[in-house]
């Protein structure tokens, strides 16, 4: 296989894993999302090596469009992410909301336990 064609293939690899993280991303399930961001880390390095053995310009001619729809799906991978964060957030304050309110309700209907210990003077 030729430098091109391996790139290509690496490329198609990154492409799925990236998809299946999309996946992930939007059903907030975190070891996979863990898992397809691990793989692409481990791809990225033989990216590099087949990159640098192609001519700049033919890599440039080639693969800018393969790359740029990449960065594309990553982008919207950051956008799901940012999503799931703000939806995080907002049960963390309710969930927090509620523990307070709670809380009040203990303070202002439960009566306090008898002292079971007594000063000596």
């Amino acid at each position: 296989m030729n430098p091109g064609e391996e790139l290509h293939a690496l490329y198609q690899q990154w492409r799925e894993l990236t998809c299946a993280e999309g996946d992930a991303l939007r059903v907030a399930a975190w070891s996979k999302v863990e898992h397809c961001q691990q793989a692409k880390a481990r791809l990225q390095p033989r990216i590099s090596e087949v990159s640098a053995r192609l001519e700049p310009v033919a890599h440039e001619r080639a693969f800018r469009p393969v790359v740029d729809a990449l960065i594309q799906l990553e982008k919207q991978n950051r956008e799901l992410l940012q999503a799931q964060r703000q939806i995080a957030g907002q049960q963390k304050e309710d969930l927090d909301q509620a523990s307070r309110h709670l809380r009040q309700l203990h303070r202002r209907y439960v009566t306090p336990a008898p002292a079971h210990w007594q000063s000596y003077s």
